[in-house]
Order: structure tokens, then C-alpha cells, then sequence
């Protein structure tokens, strides 16, 4: 079933219409929108028992295969081609933005473990940061998809306000290509946002945004490897068991982080598939790329646990969250826009 709600979600997140697609941009993650439609059959219809099993294998076993082979997608020389400003901008903002969260969520009530979502989805890239942090931390279902939705809302918000802003603030290319890809939360957003303001850019948004991302593989090994610690301190018996490698660092991690140092060493091929005429094709060549191929795989497994992930979300569960956290993010959001502006100017 969580295969199914994630083709219709992939389906709809390329219809050639408004939201979902401006311009040649696809702003609204197939992430959401798998979620959402997840809830509105959980919420809306009685689901088989039968169904269960599967729900919870997409959540609990697909997501982290998902997240090793996300790995193909990072290539840390890319850090290089960004200028040394740029980057200590996208460093010192992530601390912050991370670090700003979880205060406000501690002051305001909010559940640690959202407000480390909420924090590491505006500080990273979003709903993808949310989906690879969530089980590193052993958040539930509920948690992500809060917190997936209330990142996507305000990114949605600042695609049309950052041009806007940018345009009035008199911003250079340069300068907005950098604000944009610190400061707004999904790559697909920080593109339309980029793009939508000029060529140039949209370009230095995108590289920008790499940065963030590749940002987000220490962070979450730092997060898994300070949640195992809590939680064996917790669990900890009279004696002390030895630490092992497993327990600081969980195995999908550790095949994001060697699937990601395959790719920057160029250890995932491209190859020539040279097809013979038949009745099903023309003959012919066929250019493919691994790196492309394993990429695509990794992005339509995550939605099909997030797919899972709505599907195991009750709205009764989110009401007692409140709108606490929804304060929580849009503080973030903005603090981010307003912080990363300032660093912006001072720097550069």
C-alpha cells in the first residue's frame, strides 16, 4: 500500500500545474505530499490489520536502506567549489538555527526529540534532513510528520517572499544565490526561490545548498552518536558494558557515510548500454550513470516510507502537540532569513 500512496505522491509532485510545478521547478517535496495523503486514508478509512505489517516494514527497514544509498548523492570536494565565506556562512548559520530550536522547544513545552526535527530540517535541507534524522533519534511517526510539514509550509512561504525580498533589498546575484541557499529549507524550494530571482543565481543557490547537505552527514553521526550515549545512561546497568561501534554510530549511517565517500572518490561508474533491436526498443545506445540510478532508487524508497510514515499518524496525536511547534518553526524560519541576511552583508 505505502508503495502505491508513494507513485501517486511522485505522480502528482510532477503535475504541470500550479503549486506543484513553477516554471521548470517542482517545489512541493513528493515527501509531504506522500505524508498527506497517508494521513487523509488513515484518518479517513478503516484500514486492514493486514495492512500493518507492511506500514511498519516501510518505516522501520525501507527508510534506512533509503538513507545508505542517499549517500551516492554527496560528494564532499563539492565543499570546494564554494567560496570560504560562503561556506562559514552556511556553517555558523546551521549551528545557530539548530541550536535556536532546541531552546525555544525546551522553553516552550515542545518534545525534544520535534524540536531536534524541527531544528535539523531548518538548519539542513528539510523534509530529506527530518526523514534521515528521525530514526537516528527514534522518533515516532507522529514527530516526523509534524515536523516535515511545518518545514515544508515555511519553505513553500519562501519561495515567493525571498525574490520578493531580494529584489527590494537591491541583492546582487551573488548575493541573493547565497541568502537563498542558506537560509530556505529544501533544495527543490531553494531552486524555484534561486532560479525565480536569475540564472546566475539559481547556480550559486544550488551550490550553496550542497553545502548544507553535506553538512548533514556529521550532524546526524554527532546526533546518533549523543542519543546512544543518553540512551545508555538511561539503561545502564551496575556494570559496564563496552561501547560498541553499532551502538554510537547505527550501520545505515555508516553505509550513508561509505556510499558518500564512494562518490567522491568516483568509485560509482558510468556505463554505455548497447541494445539490440527487438521488438520492445530500437537498437542502440544507452548512456547510464550508477551514481543517477542508485540516487532515484534512494528518493522513491524515502517516499515510500514517508508514505508509511502518514499512514501511521493519528490527527488526535497531533492536536496534543498544539501550535506550539508550528511557533517553533516559523521563529526558526525567520530567525534564519533575518540571521544569515546579516551574515550575509557582514562577510561579504
Amino acid at each position: 500500500m505505502t508503495t502505491v500512496v508513494a507513485a501517486v505522491a511522485v505522480y502528482v509532485h510532477q503535475l504541470p500545474v500550479a503549486p506543484f510545478t513553477i516554471g521548470d521547478r517542482h517545489p512541493i517535496d513528493a515527501l509531504l505530499i506522500a505524508i498527506v495523503f497517508g494521513m487523509i486514508i488513515r484518518n479517513s478509512a478503516r484500514l486492514s490489520e493486514a495492512l500493518g505489517a507492511g506500514i511498519k516494514y516501510s518505516v522501520k527497514k525501507v527508510l534506512p536502506f533509503a538513507i545508505v544509498l542517499m549517500g551516492a548523492k554527496l560528494n564532499f570536494f563539492d565543499v570546494l567549489r564554494v567560496s570560504g565565506q560562503a561556506l562559514m556562512i552556511s556553517v555558523i548559520c546551521v549551528i545557530v538555527a539548530l541550536g535556536l530550536t532546541v531552546w525555544l522547544c525546551r522553553r516552550m513545552g515542545v518534545g525534544q526529540k520535534l524540536g531536534l526535527l524541527i531544528g535539523i530540517g531548518t538548519a539542513i535541507c528539510g523534509g530529506t534532513a527530518i526523514a534521515v534524522t528521525a530514526p537516528t533519534i527514534e522518533a515516532d511517526d507522529n514527530d516526523t510528520a509534524f515536523a516535515i510539514t511545518t518545514i515544508t509550509l515555511f519553505g513553500l512561504v519562501a519561495i515567493f517572499l525571498f525574490p520578493v525580498l531580494g529584489a527590494m533589498l537591491g541583492l546582487s546575484q551573488t548575493e541573493f544565490g547565497i541568502w537563498a541557499g542558506v537560509a530556505i529549507h529544501a533544495t527543490p524550494q531553494v531552486m524555484a526561490a534561486g532560479f525565480a530571482y536569475g540564472e546566475a543565481a539559481g547556480e550559486i543557490a544550488v551550490i550553496v545548498k550542497l553545502v548544507r547537505v553535506l553538512l548533514l552527514a556529521p550532524l546526524v553521526v554527532g546526533l546518533g552518536a549523543w542519543y546512544a550515549r543518553e540512551k545508555r545512561k538511561q539503561q545502564q546497568a551496575h556494570v559496564a558494558q563496552p561501547l560498541k561501534l553499532t551502538t554510537l554510530f547505527p550501520p545505515f549511517i555508516l553505509g550513508f557515510l561509505a556510499l558518500a565517500i564512494a562518490n567522491t572518490l568516483h568509485l560509482l561508474p558510468d556505463f554505455t548500454v548497447h541494445l539490440q533491436q527487438s521488438i520492445l526498443w530500437e537498437a542502440g545506445a544507452m548512456p547510464m550513470s550508477m551514481r543517477k540510478m542508485v540516487t532515484t532508487v534512494s528518493s522513491f524508497l524515502i517516499t515510500i516510507a514517508m508514505a508509511g510514515v502518514g499512514l501511521g499518524v493519528h490527527l488526535k496525536s497531533l492536536r496534543r502537540v498544539g501550535f506550539k511547534a508550528l511557533y517553533v518553526g516559523m521563529f526558526s524560519a525567520t530567525v534564519l532569513t533575518v540571521f544569515s541576511f546579516g551574515l550575509l552583508k557582514l562577510m561579504l
